[in-house]
């Protein structure tokens, strides 16, 4: 079965029709740092989410990895998928200066991968993707899209149980135009007659 990706532009937080918001996240799993995102989720979901996550995590987790948490008070989400693409302790100033990526392609790749796979053993059907990674992250936009749709497709290969949807949501239209772009430019995954 083929996945469904689409792409939206708007608040990730306001998408509705899917179960889950994959938000990202620091590895200490404190939401109120890091990404506009999840200093949302923070006001929204409440305090419970983030003790959700460090209950399960009380030292937090390897970049690159997610954890699966209730969405707490926040409207339209039942699932919150906190995917671990910053180190909030990391403040090496040559992020400033724009010579150096706080997300690296292996923290994002994974950070994509392990979301994906946690929603779809925990029978979500749905979830909500940014382009975590761009922004605070600093990687830019177009590497972030195109990193983000390899690990879709990927996904989409191993022929997911449960994981029937995807919608990439970016708050500018440039960024969402960027995701549309790389989205069109989607090959069919390994083994697909399409």
């Amino acid at each position: 079965m083929a996945l469904e990706v689409r792409v939206e532009q708007g608040d990730a937080a306001a998408v509705r029709g899917q179960p889950a918001l994959v938000v990202p996240a620091n590895r200490q799993l404190t939401l109120g740092w890091g990404s506009h995102l999840a200093e949302k989720v923070a006001r929204l979901a409440g305090p419970g989410v983030e003790a959700e996550a460090l209950g399960q995590h009380p030292r937090g987790v390897a970049l690159g990895e997610a954890v699966l948490t209730s969405a707490g008070s926040l409207p339209g989400f039942t699932h919150l998928l906190h995917a671990a693409v910053l180190d909030k302790y990391d403040f090496n100033p040559l992020f400033l200066l724009r010579l150096r990526e706080r997300t690296s392609e292996a923290t994002l790749r994974a950070a994509v991968a392990n979301s994906l796979r946690l929603a779809d053993l925990a029978g979500l059907s749905g979830l909500v993707l940014t382009p975590m990674g761009a922004g605070i992250g600093g990687m830019p936009m177009a590497k972030c899209a195109r990193l983000l749709l390899d690990e879709v497709r990927r996904f989409e290969a191993a022929e997911p149980a449960a994981l029937s949807t995807v919608v990439l949501a970016a708050h500018e239209a440039r960024d969402a135009e960027i995701l549309r772009r790389a989205a069109q430019e989607r090959t069919p995954a390994p083994g697909d007659a399409s």
